[in-house]
């Protein structure tokens, strides 16, 4: 449900009643998508179909012989073992604990919305973007609100921590490939 809600959220955010329209699609990515979890599509683990692949229409066949495809006893005893891995880096993760974020001025942050539903004019508040931004931190009010403007300069308003976010750059080609 919390794919569903986060694709609604992207495709539906300029017109919320769309949504119904797109659950088929929605549904067919999603199972079509391999799970990050499990390293296999929904469909190659419930249902033993093939694997989409988008390159076999477009790239030539070569005069290899294809690997022998796996078993589901294979599929889901490797899905098995890559989720209790993840478990525990998450189990690691949250005995760390993450880094503090301290903002400073004239850092780039998000700021979290305030969604409200308007169905006169068909807004759903579930598919409202979290977060508005970027903005820049223009002045530290001890010991934790924030002052934010925009790019121009307009003042925005004073925030708590609580309410912002680190504003993280999009990569592009250039900063890709200095990594």
């Amino acid at each position: 449900m919390r794919e569903i809600f986060k694709f609604c959220k992207i495709y539906c955010s300029q017109n919320h009643r769309k949504w119904a329209e797109l659950l088929p699609e929605i549904e067919e990515w999603l199972n079509t998508t391999v799970a990050d979890s499990t390293s296999f599509t929904p469909v190659e683990l419930l249902f033993q179909a093939k694997k989409p692949d988008l390159f076999e229409k477009i790239l030539t066949k070569t005069s290899e012989t294809p690997p022998e495809p796996e078993t589901i006893g294979d599929k889901v005893m490797k899905a098995y073992a890559r989720m209790r891995k993840k478990a525990k880096d998450r189990r690691e993760w949250r005995r760390t604990g993450n880094k503090i974020w301290e903002p400073k001025v004239n850092e780039r942050v998000l700021v979290r919305a305030q969604p409200a539903s308007d169905a006169a004019v068909g807004v759903t508040a579930k598919f409202i973007h979290l977060y508005e931004g970027p903005y820049i931190i223009s002045r530290v009010i001890p010991p934790s609100t924030y002052e934010l403007s925009t790019a121009s300069g307009k003042v925005r308003g004073e925030f708590n921590k609580k309410s912002l976010k680190p504003y993280l750059e999009k990569e592009t080609s250039d900063t890709i490939g200095s990594k």
